[in-house]
């Protein structure tokens, strides 16, 4: 398709950009199980005392997502981004001062949740979606693809870093080396339509200026939210997100409660993001050609597999891996279907708006499932309770999917 070809010759840049810009902000995510371990030898915290920091962060960012949205909207994802990638990374590392008292590792973890609510996928979506209207689909899917490059680096560098340098070191060291990175692709490379007609203004790239967006179409956000078919979406976009993240962040420490060395754990569980890519690329292509509500439906009983290798293998290191790689193609599939399913069964006339709630809802999601698991290791010793009730969570999901039915079609907007 010329229209599609045009754009990524144009801007195939941003979505390098973006995609690195989304890896960071993966990060807090895949770097909570490699420091469970230290922080619980350290200061004798319970796992569900050390994940309720990501709690919190999950809780604020329910709140802080939508204003970050806001302010988006108003300046621009470019100068977000920016600023976002310094101020996160800075919060990060503080996590190293963190000592026995359980307050200040709370506290550390509420300036964190401020600081990273602009690196939400919003600001790299925006840029993105911005820029790329034939080919925006496969643009989004390969700038959700960052995720699964941090998914495999993460835990095997984080990992490696606190075995050599111990842990406060290493979350210093490691968030200043995706930084270092970073932040230079960003700064030359990531922008949208919006800083381009910002730079013309002041006589820079006048060619470059995107072309003006189609009339939109949709549900007006108060409708839409209160519908029973976002009450669905927005029930399988919780209970997925809360099964397949604290699945995917737990991973070493489910392996190594199964006698699997640490270290070939935290191997294991890079695979992940192998598996990731393809489900992401998969699901993309999918959703172009099938009824994404029987894309997100399917991806959903794949954990269950998963789950049901673990239990039935503990310890087996290449049933482990099997397990890994068949998960990461359901947490290629995950935000794909739900932010596609957005746009289809509620039009892109208020989609910020809606799809800003079910982020809200995903983040709430993501803090509250390392908790949930944390929490019933500490009542039973292990994690075969965990990956027992993801089985039944993971087909409620599913059948929540199936149940979207058919796209509705949106009456077309008369021009004034």
């Amino acid at each position: 398709m010329p229209g599609a070809a045009q754009e990524w010759r144009r801007s195939w840049t941003v979505v390098l950009a973006a995609a690195l810009g989304f890896a960071l902000s993966s990060v807090t995510i895949y770097s909570l199980g490699p420091f469970i371990a230290p922080l619980e030898d350290e200061f004798g915290w319970s796992r569900a005392q050390i994940t309720s920091g990501m709690t919190i962060y999950s809780i604020l960012g329910i709140l802080l997502t939508p204003l970050a949205g806001v302010v988006i909207d108003r300046l621009g994802p470019r100068r977000v981004g920016l600023f976002a990638i310094l101020s996160f990374g800075v919060t990060f590392c503080a996590l190293s001062l963190a000592t026995a008292s359980l307050w200040l590792w709370i506290a550390l973890w509420f300036l964190l949740s401020f600081a990273s609510a602009p690196m939400k996928p919003t600001t790299w979506t925006a840029g993105v979606s911005s820029v790329f209207d034939k080919g925006r689909g496969l643009a989004i899917s390969v700038m959700l693809c960052g995720a699964a490059l941090s998914s495999t680096l993460t835990p095997i560098y984080a990992t490696w870093l606190i075995d050599t340098y111990g842990w406060r070191t290493a979350y210093v060291a490691m968030m200043a080396t995706f930084v270092a990175v970073v932040f230079p692709v960003v700064y030359l490379f990531f922008t949208s339509a919006v800083d381009r007609v910002r730079a013309a203004s002041r006589g820079a790239g006048a060619d470059r200026i995107a072309e003006p967006a189609a009339v939109l179409t949709g549900l007006e956000w108060r409708e839409g939210l209160l519908s029973w078919k976002f009450a669905r979406l927005g029930g399988a976009a919780f209970v997925t997100t809360l099964v397949i993240i604290s699945f995917v962040s737990n991973l070493i420490p489910i392996f190594s409660d199964a006698g699997i060395a640490r270290g070939q754990a935290a191997g294991i569980a890079g695979l992940v993001g192998i598996s990731t890519v393809v489900g992401r690329l998969l699901g993309g292509y999918l959703l172009d050609r099938i009824n994404g509500a029987i894309v997100g439906g399917v991806s959903l009983l794949v954990p269950v597999i998963s789950c049901l290798l673990i239990l039935a293998f503990p310890g087996s290191v290449p049933v482990a891996s099997a397990a890994v790689l068949i998960l990461g193609l359901s947490l290629g599939a995950e935000l794909d279907c739900v932010a596609y399913l957005t746009t289809r069964h509620f039009g892109m006339k208020n989609f910020g708006t809606i799809f800003g709630v079910i982020s809200g809802i995903l983040a709430f999601a993501t803090g509250l499932g390392p908790f949930l698991v944390s929490l019933g290791y500490d009542m039973t010793g292990g994690y075969t309770i965990t990956l027992k009730a993801y089985i039944p969570l993971a087909l409620l999901a599913a059948l929540l999917f199936f149940s979207l039915g058919r796209y509705p079609q949106f009456a077309p907007v008369q021009p004034e």
